[in-house]
């Protein structure tokens, strides 16, 4: 997609107002005017139709620039929400935590990672050591060393 000039957003502005609503016409003298040959792309109607609303907007042909994104799902209730929910029933999937939250699995886990320091793992149970298991070992260990 070719990027428009603020020459190009300013005359498609001014087209509009000196000419009315003909979308084709603005088209027309667009084309004439930066000597674009007749295959050459011209801004589409509704292109023209966010320029001037953008136009009466902001008193301004150029494109908005947006202050980044609104954090909407990591809010500190949802935070709160997704932290008293392990809490409670840390044994639970992340999918049925999300499902009982009301927020995505994806935000859940977000929320988890990025939030409340949480990592994905699962816990491995292995075979513990006990006093016996030393003594054990050693009477195996001389046993074998007697058979050599």
């Amino acid at each position: 997609m070719e990027q428009r000039t603020a020459q190009h957003r300013a005359f498609v502005v001014e087209a509009h107002f000196k000419n009315g609503d003909s979308a084709v016409t603005r088209q027309r003298l667009f084309r004439r005017h930066f000597n674009i040959p007749r295959n050459g792309r011209v801004p589409y109607r509704n292109t023209i139709k966010e320029w001037v609303q953008n136009f009466r907007e902001n008193a301004s042909a150029l494109e908005r620039k947006y202050r980044g994104r609104i954090p909407t799902v990591r809010t500190p209730e949802s935070v709160d929400k997704v932290r008293m929910t392990i809490v409670k029933i840390p044994r639970r999937s992340v999918r049925r935590h999300s499902a009982a939250i009301g927020l995505t699995d994806r935000s859940v886990r977000r929320i988890l990672h990025k939030n409340l320091n949480f990592h994905p793992y699962k816990i491995a149970i292995v075979q513990e050591l006990n006093d016996l298991d030393m003594a054990n070992r050693r009477i195996y260990s001389e046993q074998l060393l007697s058979k050599c």
